[in-house]
């Protein structure tokens, strides 16, 4: 894999939710048709004042039925929001080039960053402490044998012998995708 997709804690910036571009690009594209087309607009004006019951009697309908389909549709507001904020999650640059994770549009450079920055390491792999390392005790945490792992192949192989791991890359997602 490139360099530039590992993280100097041994975190693979493609496999990160934060970094799929395919998600919050999907969200934007989602949010600008829906404004676009103004179905925001046509479904609050529907929702707002139970219109949903003049298109029932059009449709010869159950208005109970109709207004079961536009009901949802009061809560649009929120569903835009969501939209937003996950537009605004989105970290854009792999961690190696912004010096830092740039999740949500800011550089946030973590404990690991710092100390490996100061000791002059290209990665976490290279410090003799890492195995136990406090620094990396979140990253253990939420990724479990993915950083162990990632070390073992850097050290054994090279940084571009690592490969992703899809949809088993964090560990909550091995205890349902296995």
């Amino acid at each position: 894999m490139d360099k530039k997709y590992i993280a100097p804690c041994g975190l693979i910036c493609i496999d990160c939710l934060f970094y799929k571009p395919e998600i919050y690009e999907t969200a934007k594209k989602l949010k600008d048709i829906i404004k676009n087309s103004q179905l925001d607009i046509f479904l609050e004006l529907i929702t707002e004042n139970e219109s949903w019951n003049v298109i029932a009697d059009h449709l010869n309908s159950s208005k109970a039925e109709t207004g079961k389909n536009f009901e949802v549709f009061k809560k649009l507001p929120d569903f835009l929001k969501v939209l937003d904020g996950l537009i605004e999650l989105q970290c854009k640059v792999p961690c190696r080039d912004k010096k830092g994770c740039s999740m949500g549009g800011v550089t946030h450079k973590c404990d690991a960053l710092k100390c490996l920055t100061a000791k002059g390491y290209d990665g976490c792999w290279e410090c003799a402490e890492s195995e136990s390392c406090d620094k990396l005790s979140f990253v253990r945490q939420a990724y479990g044998k993915t950083i162990t792992k990632n070390f073992k192949t850097i050290k054994e192989k090279g940084i571009e012998a690592v490969k992703s791991h899809g949809n088993k890359y964090y560990a909550w997602q091995r205890n349902i995708n296995s």
